[in-house]
């Protein structure tokens, strides 16, 4: 959940009993949230379903749960953001397609009394497919269990998102022994997050499991604009010691060109130092596409023959091509494997360095994690209109503290002030001062002048690291 920035997870067939439960949310009680509904006959062993709350990015206060058939229909109340509620129905649908009606009955009728809110998503593995495009072979699905689902579809008022958005595309979350494939897990919503549902994928996980994970994105349209945040140094490559000495060399060249250059008309040390933290980004960028390129190319190239196999069109009648499917996708789960594996055992070594030192790392983890807090609106000054854009709500900010440290200032300390600043200037050299063209000193202001015009405020950076507003 971590690596793939997950909000919320929802599970299926979680077999979890209240003991194992209890252990989950106090092991990860600084991440993680399960709530988990178990089935009431054999909770160890048989059916389950669970929502994963990822502290750091959710809010795990004030939520609501209830069941509704337990280990197979539960549903989730949480507020997203701004406070905007988010009403999540999770099931597990039997195998036998003889129990769907009365599955779906149960759900309908229990929906119905309460005539709750809208239904925002309702999601899980259907054991059943409405489209006979989502089936390698293509084939039609019991038509009772079906038409039961349809029904239930229409009174909760959600449909297929990614269907209606990929109408003829094939997208498969499970294969069988038979040699077949199915869209078994799907994720419908209100026709109102239409548009508020993007970058859908299906994709395998390191963790063994049987069905692929359905991904999807959901930004409500009252969410502010942000960007993808200022480039910052990859942790893993903190002590890569061929990458220092490169970064060493480039910085002993810099800074012989900032002593060797020091006269007016020449590149001048802000120029210089700019140059060196462009180039050791590029070396860096550089360095880790290396340590990475091998996996992930690979996985890129996996990624882009299954997409070729399933525009092909004999993934219906040739069980050769869909055996070829099964066969990428175990691959990518190998790469995905190891590559989890990997990050398993620097998480080990770490823990293993310094978890009896108290530090940054010790504080990080026992850290209780929660939500950023977000600031979704703005008003522009000097007119009725608000803004969500970050970059712009930045910059009213920034005007707004500017203004505050010349606003209420007492007359007595403001000529205090200027008596200050006329007898300072009164003690500097003429040849010294600004006003004088020819001084040495008003030639390296001007120079200096031209070259930051050449460089937005916002990119401005000191070399302390501190980011300057204004010079």
């Amino acid at each position: 959940m971590r690596e793939k920035k997950i909000g919320i997870l929802c599970l299926q067939e979680t077999h979890l009993t209240e003991e194992h439960e209890n252990q989950i949310n106090t092991l990860y009680s600084c991440r993680l949230r399960v709530i988990n509904s178990k089935d009431g006959e054999r909770p160890g062993t048989s059916a389950g379903v669970a929502f994963v709350l990822n502290k750091e990015l959710t809010n795990t206060e004030n939520i609501e749960f209830r069941e509704i058939i337990p280990g197979r229909a539960l549903i989730l109340k949480t507020r997203w953001h701004n406070d905007e509620e988010l009403i999540i129905l999770k099931i597990y649908a039997p195998n036998n397609p003889a129990e769907h009606h009365n599955f779906w009955s149960i759900i309908k009728n229990s929906e119905t009394r309460r005539n709750t809110q809208q239904i925002d998503l309702l999601l899980g593995d259907f054991n059943l497919t409405e489209d006979p495009l989502d089936r390698a072979p293509v084939r039609l699905d019991n038509e009772a269990a079906t038409d039961a689902l349809r029904d239930l579809r229409e009174t909760l008022n959600v449909h297929d998102s990614w269907r209606k958005t990929h109408p003829t595309s094939r997208l498969f979350t499970f294969y069988s022994n038979a040699n077949s494939y199915s869209r078994l897990d799907r994720i419908y919503s209100s026709p109102s997050h239409d548009n508020s549902l993007y970058d859908w994928s299906a994709c395998t996980t390191a963790i063994p499991t049987d069905h692929h994970m359905i991904q999807v994105r959901y930004a409500p349209p009252n969410m502010p604009y942000i960007g993808n945040g200022q480039w910052s140094w990859p942790l893993g490559l903190i002590n890569d010691e061929k990458l220092f000495k490169k970064i060493s060399k480039i910085g002993l060249n810099t800074q012989r060109r900032i002593e060797t250059n020091q006269q007016p008309g020449r590149s001048n040390p802000q120029s210089e130092w700019e140059d060196f933290k462009i180039k050791i980004r590029q070396e860096v960028k550089k360095t880790t596409k290396e340590h990475l390129y091998k996996i992930n190319t690979r996985i890129r190239q996996l990624e882009s023959d299954i997409k070729l196999t399933l525009s092909n069109n004999d993934i219906d009648t040739n069980s050769n091509t869909r055996s070829h499917k099964a066969w990428l996708e175990s691959e990518i789960n190998h790469l995905e494997k190891k590559q989890f594996k990997n990050l398993q055992l620097r998480s080990k070594v770490k823990w293993s360095t310094a978890e009896e030192t108290i530090s940054k790392y010790w504080c990080k983890i026992n850290q209780q994690k929660k939500p950023r807090d977000i600031i979704y609106q703005l008003k522009i000054p000097n007119s009725n209109r608000l803004t969500s854009h970050s970059g712009k709500m930045a910059e009213i900010a920034k005007q707004y503290h500017e203004s505050l440290q010349h606003e209420n200032i007492h007359p007595v300390l403001q000529l205090r002030k200027n008596t200050s600043k006329t007898k300072i200037m009164n003690e500097i050299p003429n040849e010294q001062k600004f006003e004088d063209n020819d001084s040495p000193l008003s030639q390296l202001l001007e120079e200096h002048h031209i070259h930051m015009r050449h460089y937005t405020p916002q990119k401005l950076v000191a070399p302390a690291g501190n980011r300057w507003n204004t010079i």
